[in-house]
């Protein structure tokens, strides 16, 4: 079995085999909850939903939690790091939350790197999902090319039918593959059938205009109308923020006991489109308007961070758009942007 390997596997056979890991892993999958879906812990194989339904809350949160107690210590100096993981298996994860996760392991491995995301993520295995089609209106991963996306994932999965075809990422997914699948053989004809499907489903709507170029229309279009048009009507209410799998800014706080003898330090998920976001001692904020926040936060989506890793860090998962009460649409900002709609 090498690496990039084309197997298949029984879908009945794939639900038994992820009932085995169980005992020593922690699922996680998409799973209904009333009336709603959301990534979650499962508990027997059966729970999971194999087609996909967009949730609020990309699988971000298992790596990058809302909430986390970086360290505790004591007022007599003692320090002792929280990073404990249990070995985690992160199944179902479609091409646009694949390429979120791909894009937060560069961030969080920069310089020394994060070591509660890097422990988290070293512990976990990343088995994705294939979209033979856009899952709502809202989504637009054809527009930043991000639906074929299998960085971030060690195992990948596409719907053939009765079964799955597996393609093997990393040496992670072939060690587990070989370990608890018991795949097969695949057929490289049904495959190609399945991205020439796939291909004609993406294929009526191309990406944004000179996606390439966008860090440099961003930068020459600073003072365009469009800030201060949309602008206008934000709330900074930061839900577009909070529900973004590729945005990593976060407070940290000091939290301590009643008798100030020890502590803990949490970090906790912040936003840049919260108006404190940018204040600093003594009252002055240097983004006070809501216009140039969405500004600086699209620019880091199109142009900051796309010229550092290369690619659009909006991964065109439509959460922010469903998300936003006053109904902005960076897909439709870009697209003013890029003179596709004038």
């Amino acid at each position: 079995m090498s690496l990039n390997s084309s197997l298949k596997i029984d879908k009945k056979i794939l639900l038994e085999n992820l009932e085995k890991t169980i005992q020593k892993y922690d699922l996680i999958a998409l799973k209904k909850k009333g009336e709603n879906y959301l990534y979650d812990y499962i508990q027997k194989s059966k729970e999971i939903i194999f087609k996909y339904h967009p949730t609020v809350l990309s699988p971000k949160k298992f790596f990058f939690p809302k909430e986390e107690v970086l360290f505790e210590y004591t007022a007599d100096g003692e320090v002792t790091p929280k990073s404990e993981t249990k070995p985690t298996i992160l199944f179902g994860i479609r091409p646009c939350d694949v390429n979120g996760i791909h894009i937060l392991n560069e961030a969080f491995a920069e310089s020394k790197g994060d070591p509660n995301y890097l422990a988290k993520k070293e512990n976990s295995l990343v088995i994705g999902l294939d979209c033979e089609k856009l899952c709502d209106e809202n989504a637009f991963c054809y527009r930043v090319k991000s639906q074929n996306s299998t960085k971030g994932a060690d195992l990948f999965l596409h719907d053939l039918g009765l079964e799955f075809a597996l393609t093997i990422i990393t040496d992670k997914g072939k060690k587990f593959a070989q370990e608890y699948l018991q795949s097969s053989p695949g057929s490289e004809q049904a495959l190609t059938k399945y991205q020439a499907a796939k291909k004609k489903s993406f294929s009526l709507v191309a990406p944004f205009r000179d996606l390439d170029k966008l860090p440099e229309i961003f930068s020459k279009n600073q003072n365009h109308v469009i800030w201060k048009e949309k602008g206008s009507k934000c709330l900074s209410c930061g839900s577009c923020i909070m529900v973004c799998p590729t945005c990593y800014c976060f407070d940290v706080a000091d939290e301590f006991a009643l008798n100030l003898q020890k502590g803990e330090r949490l970090r906790r998920w912040d936003a840049c489109m919260l108006s404190s976001f940018a204040e600093v001692a003594g009252g002055e904020n240097f983004r006070d308007k809501a216009e140039n926040r969405l500004k600086h936060r699209l620019n880091r989506k199109f142009n900051y961070l796309m010229k550092k890793h290369g690619q659009a860090v909006c991964v065109g998962c439509g959460r922010c758009v469903r998300a936003c009460l006053a109904d902005i649409n960076p897909k439709l900002i870009v697209k003013v942007l890029t003179g596709e709609q004038e």
